[in-house]
C-alpha cells in the first residue's frame, strides 16, 4: 500500500476521407475520463476501499489514486502530490504505481466493467492516455491494458501475471515524449465475452526497463524510487458504432481564393511526429508561392495543426514548427517574411474527431488564410 511506500521511500492528403463523429457517446468504458466522482478526492489513497470512482476499482490490494480539479488538497488538477499535470481531457484522471526499485514488485491496477460485453469477432478501437508524473524519479518503458471475461480481485499488491491485450513497450524507458500525455491504442477483434478492463504494468521488475531521471531534486518521497503514471481518457469503441459524414473544410486552389478564409493545404504532408516535409509537398508549395508572387499586396497567415497523439504543449510546439516550415519554404523562394504570420493550434482544432490513422493523417495539416 502507498502508506507503506511513503514510510519506506519517505498532421496530408485531403481527399474524400470520411469524418467520424465524436466517439464519447459510444464508449463502452464507464466514466472513461474519470470525471464523475462520489466524493471529491482529498489526498492519495491509503486503502483500496478508499478508491471510489463510479465504474472503477482496484484490481488488487494496490491503491490507485483519483485526481480532480474539484480537490483543494493533495489530489487536485493540475497540482497534486505526484506532480503537476493538466488532464488530457476534462478535469480528472487517475494514477498508478507502475514500478519501484525496492525489489518488492509493487504494482497498482485500475479495473472497470464494460457497459456491454464484447461480441465475438467484432472489431473495437481501444485506447487510453498515460503520462509520467513530474515528481517520479524513474521512467519505465512499458504499460498495458488487459481485457478479460472475469474480474480480478487479488489480495496482494504485486505484479498481475496477465498477458496484456494492448502492450506498449518502447525502445527506451526515456523518450522525447516522456512527461507528455502519450497514447496507447489498437484495433482489436474480440474473442467474445470480454467485459472487464485492467490498466497497469503487467511485466516483472526484471523485464521492465527503467531510467532514473537525472539532475532532478526529489520533490515527493514516495516517488523517489518509483515510476508513477497518470491515466486518462480510456476508450473501447465498437466499429459498428461509428457513423460517418463527408468533410467540409475548403482546400487551397490557385485562382479560387477568398479573403479571410482558412484553406487546407491539402498536399503538404509531414512525417509522423515531425515537421519535416515529405517530397510530395513541394508541388503544392510551388503553386502557393506562385500565387503569392502574382498577388504581391496579399499577406498570408499559416496555422499549424497536429493529430491527437501527445500532450497539449508538445503538439502546440510541433504545430508551430510545421507552420514555420511552410513559411520558411515560401521565404526561401523570395516571398518577403513581412508578408507572413504564423499561428499554432496543436490538436485543439481537428478536422476529424476520431482516433483512426486516417483521421490523424487528415488532422496533421497546415492551413492558409489570405489577408490584405
Amino acid at each position: 500500500m502507498k502508506l507503506a511506500l511513503r514510510s519506506e521511500l519517505l498532421f496530408t492528403t485531403f481527399t474524400a476521407l470520411l469524418t467520424v463523429t465524436p466517439l464519447a457517446a459510444q464508449n463502452l468504458v464507464p466514466n472513461g475520463g474519470f470525471e464523475d466522482y462520489d466524493h471529491c478526492p482529498g489526498s492519495y489513497t491509503h486503502d483500496k476501499a478508499d478508491f471510489k470512482i463510479p465504474g472503477w476499482h482496484s484490481a488488487s490490494a494496490g491503491t490507485p489514486d483519483h485526481f480532480h480539479a474539484c480537490s483543494r488538497g493533495e489530489a487536485g488538477v493540475p497540482y497534486n502530490w505526484a506532480g503537476v499535470a493538466e488532464a488530457y481531457e476534462g478535469q480528472g484522471y487517475t494514477g498508478v504505481y507502475a514500478w519501484s526499485d525496492n525489489g518488492k514488485s509493487y504494482r497498482e491496477y485500475l479495473q472497470c466493467r464494460l457497459t456491454t460485453p464484447l461480441a465475438k469477432d467484432s472489431l473495437y478501437h481501444i485506447e487510453f492516455r498515460y503520462k509520467l508524473s513530474s515528481y517520479s524519479m524513474y521512467a519505465i518503458d512499458r504499460i498495458g491494458l488487459h481485457l478479460a471475461d472475469t474480474t480480478a480481485t487479488l489480495r496482494h499488491d504485486k505484479v498481475l501475471k496477465l498477458e496484456p491485450t494492448l502492450a506498449i513497450v518502447q525502445d527506451s524507458a526515456l523518450t522525447l515524449r516522456t512527461g507528455y500525455w502519450e497514447q496507447a491504442s489498437m484495433e482489436y477483434r474480440a474473442r467474445g465475452g470480454e467485459k472487464y478492463l485492467l490498466i497497469g504494468n503487467f511485466s516483472s521488475d526484471e523485464d521492465t526497463r527503467f531510467y532514473k531521471i537525472q539532475f532532478q531534486p526529489i520533490q515527493e518521497a514516495m516517488l523517489a524510487h518509483s515510476a508513477y503514471y497518470y491515466i486518462d481518457d480510456v476508450q473501447v469503441i465498437p466499429h459498428n458504432a461509428m457513423p460517418v459524414e463527408p468533410p467540409s473544410a475548403p482546400v487551397f486552389l490557385a485562382g479560387e481564393v477568398e479573403w479571410d478564409k482558412d484553406y487546407v493545404l491539402r498536399n503538404i504532408q509531414f512525417e509522423f511526429d515531425s515537421y519535416k516535409l515529405l517530397r510530395s509537398s513541394f508541388e503544392e508549395l510551388d503553386q502557393l508561392v506562385g500565387w503569392l508572387e502574382t498577388h504581391p499586396d496579399t499577406n498570408v497567415q499559416f496555422s499549424g495543426h497536429t493529430d491527437d497523439v501527445g500532450g497539449d504543449r508538445y503538439n502546440k510546439e510541433l504545430s508551430f514548427k510545421r507552420a514555420q516550415t511552410v513559411a520558411a519554404y515560401c521565404t526561401s523562394q523570395g516571398i518577403a517574411p513581412s508578408r507572413i504570420r504564423i499561428f499554432s493550434y496543436g490538436k485543439s482544432k481537428p478536422l476529424v474527431a476520431a482516433s483512426t490513422e486516417e483521421a490523424r493523417q487528415l488532422n496533421r495539416r497546415v492551413e492558409a488564410r489570405f489577408v490584405e
